[in-house]
């Protein structure tokens, strides 16, 4: 049955008003929602952006030791170094929860080596060389850190736009409709009650005739 097709009696009166009460308490639950996923996508964007900062430092400082390095040593033997030092990255990724949403985070071990680690014979390489390699591992560390964050706040702004979808055709469609219907059954009713008055009343005044 239709909202436009319920019938008019006190009982489905009391039900809309019920119905009114809980889709106004979902739109107050659905505005909490949204304001603390706010505020955790703003947090989380402050941070990213200190880490992007230090990313373009980072960045910058790797394109400059990689040169220095190709100039010192040249750019086969940095190619050779890099592809002997080669090695899988072990990252772990973990989920947190946050308003009923998963949000990753990747924890990593050991991006930034020691020489000794590189898998090359350290008589055989320049200190340029070194500094290149270590500079491009900050790097990817962090970038590493980044990755996440970035991606949870997309998934941030899409849940703060789902949310405003909800709030939206609550306060712009069912809660305007309810009212309506309560407005509606209420004037039925106050007719009825006017009519039964005016009946008991022509009632009453034949049996006194």
């Amino acid at each position: 049955m239709s909202m436009d097709n319920a019938p008019a009696t006190r009982m489905t009166l009391m039900s809309k008003k019920g119905q009114i009460k809980l889709a106004s308490d979902g739109v107050s639950l659905l505005e909490g929602k949204r304001e603390a996923l706010l505020q955790e996508l703003i947090m989380r964007a402050k941070l990213l952006r200190e880490l992007r900062n230090d990313l373009h430092i980072k960045g910058r400082r790797s394109v400059g030791d990689l040169a220095m390095a190709r100039a010192v040593q040249g750019t086969t033997s940095v190619r050779s170094v890099s592809v002997a030092g080669r090695r899988d990255l072990n990252l772990k990724v973990k989920t947190e929860r946050v308003w009923g949403m998963d949000l990753g985070t990747i924890e990593s071990e050991n991006v930034v080596r020691v020489p000794r680690e590189r898998n090359v014979g350290l008589m055989d390489i320049s200190s340029q060389v070194l500094e290149a390699a270590e500079s491009a591992e900050s790097m990817l560390e962090q970038l590493v850190r980044c990755a996440p964050i970035e991606r949870n706040i997309q998934l941030l702004g899409e849940e703060i736009k789902k949310t405003n979808r909800r709030i939206n055709a609550l306060n712009e469609y069912l809660l305007p409709k309810l009212r309506g219907e309560v407005r509606r059954i209420a004037r039925v009713l106050e007719e009825r009650e006017r009519e039964d008055t005016f009946r008991l009343k022509k009632i009453k005044k034949k049996k006194s005739q």
